[in-house]
C-alpha cells in the first residue's frame, strides 16, 4: 500500500483536525492556500520510483509543498514514508524522476550533495541525543 499524503492547515497554531473530503483542507480550501503561499512550491517529487530490488517502495510518487504548507504523509509499517523523505533530502538515491527545492533540480547528475543537504533539514524517527550538549550543539 502506497503513503497517503494528506495536507493539512491550522488557522490557530493547533492541529488541525484531518479532512478526508478531497480537494479541501480543514474548512480551508486548498487552492486557496496554495495561491497565498505563492506559485512555485518549496519541494516538487515528480514521478519518483524507488525500488529495493525486487521490492518498488516508491512508485511514481508525486506532490508538492509550498511555503506554509503542511504535509502529513499517513501509511502503515513499510509502505515508504520514511524512504521518501530519505529521498526528498538526498540520503536514498531515486531510480526515475525528479526532485526540486525551490525549482531547482536536485536529482540531477553533478549536484553538490553537501550544499543540497545543508538546505534541507530531516529528524530521524530514532535519533540519539548527547546528554552532555544541549539542543543546539545536538
Amino acid at each position: 500500500m502506497s503513503p497517503v499524503l494528506a495536507p493539512e492547515r491550522s488557522d490557530c497554531g493547533g492541529v488541525s483536525e484531518p479532512s478526508f473530503e478531497p480537494g479541501r483542507v480543514g474548512a480551508t480550501d486548498l487552492k486557496a492556500v496554495r495561491q497565498a503561499a505563492g506559485a512555485a512550491p518549496m519541494v516538487a517529487v515528480r514521478g519518483v520510483h524507488k525500488s529495493y530490488g525486487r521490492n518498488e517502495v516508491l512508485h511514481g510518487i508525486d506532490l508538492q509543498v509550498r511555503r506554509s504548507e503542511v504535509m502529513v504523509i499517513i501509511g502503515p509499517s513499510g509502505s515508504g514514508k520514511s524512504t521518501l523523505l530519505r529521498c526528498v533530502n538526498l540520503l536514498e538515491p531515486i531510480d526515475a524522476g525528479q526532485i526540486l527545492l525551490n525549482s531547482e533540480e536536485i536529482t540531477r547528475q553533478g549536484v553538490d550533495l553537501n550544499a543540497i543537504r545543508r538546505r534541507v533539514g530531516m529528524v530521524f524517527q530514532q535519533f540519539n541525543l548527547f546528554p552532555h550538549l544541549t539542543v543546539m550543539q545536538n
